[in-house]
């Protein structure tokens, strides 16, 4: 009796301490990403767009680069487009794109909205690129306003990404 005791409490101990706790998508920072952080600058007026793509030379097994682009339409409104490439088929493709504006007593980026995309391989067969453009209303103009962006692939458990950043653009409601 004492050693189907002493059996039954080794398998459970062996039972508890094999355990694994795994995540759908893991809790990935901005921070964490391969890619330029907090080395925007603020454009002159004139000029509208500003982009950023980080294709680096130490590109991943899956994720070949990221791109994001904020616009200024001279109408009150911005225009922010992110892409996210990959080398191969994919299971998922995830975007967060985050809207930051300058705050020149702070002389720092403060933000103000980020945005969620999600795509897989259910929605779109042959998954290797992922596009969203979207227009942003409601911004006060005349204060500069810049886009930074998660790019994430996944294949089964691996998945790897990167990050983008724009320089800062000037909102206006008239042509400048």
């Amino acid at each position: 009796m004492k050693k189907v005791k002493r059996s039954i409490c080794s398998l459970m101990m062996c039972i508890v301490l094999m355990c694994n706790v795994t995540y759908a998508m893991p809790n990935v920072s901005w921070e964490q990403l391969p890619g330029k952080h907090n080395r925007s600058i603020l454009l002159p007026d004139e000029e509208n767009t500003s982009t950023d793509i980080n294709s680096s030379i130490m590109r991943g097994k899956i994720l070949s680069s990221g791109m994001i682009e904020i616009s200024n339409q001279q109408d009150g409104t911005l225009h922010i487009a992110v892409d996210t490439y990959a080398h191969t088929i994919v299971d998922k493709i995830y975007q967060t794109v985050f809207l930051d504006v300058w705050d020149a007593t702070k002389e720092d980026w403060v933000n103000i909205n980020h945005w969620d995309f999600e795509r897989s391989i259910d929605e779109v067969e042959n998954l290797s690129s992922y596009h969203v453009g979207f227009t942003v209303m409601g911004c006060e103009v005349n204060r500069y306003y810049r886009a930074r962006a998660m790019h994430l692939v996944q294949i089964g458990d691996d998945m790897e990404g990167k990050a983008t950043e724009t320089n800062g653009v000037l909102l206006t409601d008239h042509e400048v």
